[in-house]
């Protein structure tokens, strides 16, 4: 067996980086993802013409044919004011001049689309990613994303509010795409001690997304433009992002053109790198994935993590606007600033939890525990706080509560999102799809709890909705206590031996019959093409020269395909 020397250590944070730049460019897709998919949480109060609805739920049978009783029992206000308790025979309504009259039902019904489109093909993403490049099934899912959201604005006034369901439906096909693909390049390109690092200046595209996106909708909402145009901005945006990612993106470090020297030697010694072109016959050990108490622990979190963050990005805009009585921009304001603690908080806790455990400070399992518990149980902590002390009457003190709760949300991906990526990642892809269909599932609880839960939109509905999410928190992080892990699983090392037994026991001339395309991942092989001699004798493999010139011609083939 060839031993590989001593390499030195190309920094992760160095502006020439290429796993620096490969992880920014997932986070700018990420970012322009998220942004397409949730800003229509924020564009919606923008879009519902709310003093109509109002009117239209208000018309009882004792005052139908009296207009001015109507009148007063709603209040139009546009600056935010808090109704009076002593009056109850008012509402107050906060309209952000919108033209549609949808009710709260067929709302919820577009906020789930997405999530219905991705259930479908988040299971079968695994199978095109294992055969496909995942650098180009994931343009596709971007696509699919620009050409639905250029097209919403003509539906929704054109058709109303189905055909933009099926819209968003269509849009959810390429959604379960995103996370598999992301997930199976990050997994190629970084060794586990940068993990942690990595995910949470990918996953920061999510923050970034509602941070910046939040303001700029706001703003387009209430400018002469209106809320078409921040459909447009999100498209135009994403098609440059769609650009940048086709000329310069790669799977892998061996498939990448512009890399130093120094880089590329410490990822061939420090990251397992995995063609995403499996073979055929490779056999994913299902039973024992879906036995791993760590892989189902990971799988109630996802479920959790995703139902309680789907409600903050789709429903906090309307929680602002209909019970703290907020205007447009301000809206904006406080569900962008809470997302900027997050995405600060993600990124040092990230860095130091790979510090510690570079140091041997602490272990994986160690790490993702914690980053879990904090996320968890701070997050529960603020929303039972939320609830017994956040009313129309101290927005502020509301807005500083959810920054502390988005900010123990921070540390999230270095729990569960990095135990993901840990427990065995020969098979990321995998597992990535089942727990991202474990995912969109909890996304797409969330509207039919809201549903059920919210009826008139008041504060004591919502009250209900917080201590739920608490509860579910206090839940989750309990489990992952007991079964959560951040080591490689036995089940994952066993199979990773008998592929290796079995690649080592082919002969040469079979071997090159039935090469894969991405034959250069095989370290010995390159091993013995560097070798300048006419026949070499490695692990009872024999390459003649014919044969080592046959193997260049392939991998210089293969090289060019990307």
């Amino acid at each position: 067996m060839l031993s590989r020397p001593a390499v030195k250590k190309f920094p992760f944070f160095h502006p020439f980086s290429r796993r620096l730049h490969i992880c920014l460019l997932c986070m700018a897709g990420f970012c322009c993802t998220t942004f397409m998919r949730m800003h229509i949480a924020i564009t919606m109060t923008c879009m519902i013409n709310s003093t109509a609805l109002a009117l239209e739920n208000a018309v009882y049978p004792e005052v139908f044919d009296n207009k001015s009783s109507l009148i007063e029992e709603v209040e139009s206000v546009s600056d935010g004011v808090c109704s009076s308790n002593t009056d109850l025979n008012k509402k107050v309504v906060v309209d952000y001049g919108g033209q549609l009259v949808w009710n709260s039902q067929e709302q919820n019904l577009i906020f789930s689309g997405t999530f219905w489109g991705s259930i479908i093909t988040v299971l079968p993403s695994m199978f095109f990613i294992n055969r496909y490049s995942p650098r180009y099934v994931l343009q596709a899912a971007v696509g699919c994303y620009i050409l639905m959201t250029v097209i919403t604005p003509y539906i929704a006034t054109h058709f109303g509010p189905y055909p933009v369901f099926i819209s968003r439906v269509i849009m959810g096909l390429g959604e379960g795409f995103i996370l598999p693909a992301n997930n199976a390049i990050l997994a190629n390109w970084f060794p586990s001690a940068e993990r942690s690092t990595a995910i949470s200046l990918f996953t920061t595209g999510n923050q970034m997304a509602g941070a910046g996106g939040n303001p700029v909708a706001a703003s387009l909402c209430a400018s002469s433009f209106g809320w078409p145009s921040i459909f447009y901005f999100a498209s135009i945006v994403s098609t440059v992002w769609s650009v940048c990612w086709f000329l310069t993106a790669s799977n892998q470090p061996s498939k990448c053109k512009v890399m130093t020297k120094t880089e590329k030697e410490y990822l061939d010694a420090t990251v397992v790198r995995r063609s995403n072109k499996t073979n055929r016959s490779l056999v994913v050990p299902y039973a024992k994935i879906l036995k791993s108490p760590a892989f189902l622990a990971q799988l109630l979190c996802q479920f959790v993590i995703n139902s309680i963050v789907t409600l903050l990005q789709i429903y906090l805009p309307n929680y602002f606007k209909d019970v703290l009585h907020l205007g447009v921009i301000a809206n904006g304001t406080y569900t962008s600033v809470p997302n900027i603690v997050n995405f600060a908080l993600k990124i040092v806790w990230g860095i130091t939890i790979d510090k510690a455990k570079e140091n041997k400070i602490i272990s994986g399992t160690f790490g993702v525990k914690l980053s879990q518990s904090i996320a968890n149980f701070g997050g529960a902590l603020f929303l039972i706080l939320i609830t017994f002390y956040v009313d129309c009457t101290n927005p502020t003190l509301g807005f500083i509560f959810f920054c502390m709760m988005y900010g123990c949300m921070g540390t999230l991906v270095s729990g569960f999102y990095t135990s993901l990526l840990s427990l065995a990642p020969k098979y990321t892809a995998t597992m990535s799809s089942i727990s991202v269909f474990c995912a969109m599932m909890g996304r797409l609880s969330t509207p039919a709890i809201v549903g059920l839960i919210k009826k008139q939109n008041t504060l004591s509905e919502w009250q209900t909705l917080f201590l739920v999410c608490a509860g579910a928190n206090i839940v989750c992080g309990i489990v992952f206590l007991l079964f959560g892990s951040g080591e490689l699983q036995e089940w994952g090392e066993e199979d990773e031996a008998k592929e290796m037994k079995s690649m080592a026991e082919k002969t040469p001339l079979a071997s090159m019959q039935n090469l894969p395309a991405d034959v250069e991942d095989n370290d010995v092989f390159q091993s013995a093409l560097d070798m300048d001699i006419p026949e070499i004798q490695l692990n009872e493999i024999t390459l003649t020269t014919e044969e080592r010139q046959r193997f260049q011609r392939r991998i210089r083939e293969d090289s060019m395909c990307l």
